[in-house]
């Protein structure tokens, strides 16, 4: 990276206090009413009603949303949606926690105690400069790229292996002294390589040079780009 980009990835990674502001009522209901619409969207999709009117051609008359049937798929797709919410919660707790949040700030964040952030996320917390044995990475997804910072045992520092959205994988070329450091540079890579709106991934040219399991957008990936 050049001294810009470095310098900017740098203050990207470095924890800003206040970290957000309280939402007004109107951004909640805003937040509510998206969610509401992303439901309702797989609801129509899943509903057998629904189904049953657009298979012989019919439209599909609005006041179907008031039947128990429609209201049970509708149900089901706002489950979905907080078995979605909380996988992604997951996600952020860890990359916030290895990146400098503390379990007090995770749980603040959740809306529980630092003591319930703990017993939900595990190891999330680690200090961006502890080099004192192995942890277990943590995953950093950005522009559909997926990269990984490793902590080496016995202080060996951190490095990070990375696959852009655009197929194309990466590595640091040598350990970093810190989990931020190492998680700036895996972020500056992926953001060099994401995907354009306009442009589709090939994963035959992306994995044309591959000779072993390397990480993918959804995990580690053979050569072929079949998921491990």
């Amino acid at each position: 990276m050049n001294s810009t980009e470095d310098a900017l990835w740098r203050d990207v990674m470095t924890l800003q206090e206040p970290p957000y502001r309280e939402p007004i009522d109107d951004e909640i209901l805003q937040l509510q009413e998206q969610v509401a619409q992303a439901a309702r969207v797989l609801a129509r999709e899943i509903s057998t009603r629904e189904s049953a009117y657009r298979a012989d051609g019919q439209e599909v008359p609005k006041e179907i949303v008031l039947s128990p049937d429609w209201q049970l798929a509708y149900l089901y797709a706002l489950h979905e949606v907080e078995g979605i919410a909380r996988r992604l919660a997951d996600g952020a707790a860890r990359t916030a926690g290895g990146t400098g949040a503390s379990y007090a700030q995770l749980g603040s964040a959740w809306g529980v105690t630092k003591q319930a952030a703990r017993l939900r996320w595990p190891g999330a917390v680690r200090k961006p400069d502890d080099t004192s044995g192995e942890g277990a990475p943590f995953e950093l997804r950005l522009d559909g790229g997926l990269a990984e910072i490793i902590q080496l045992p016995n202080e060996g520092g951190f490095i990070w292996e990375a696959t852009g959205a655009d197929g194309t994988g990466g590595q640091a070329e040598e350990p970093y002294g810190s989990r931020t450091e190492a998680a700036a540079r895996a972020g500056a890579f992926l953001a060099r390589h994401a995907t354009p709106f306009d442009e589709t991934y090939d994963p035959d040219a992306a994995h044309a040079d591959c000779f072993e399991p390397h990480p993918g957008p959804d995990g580690y990936a053979d050569c072929d780009g079949t998921p491990l």
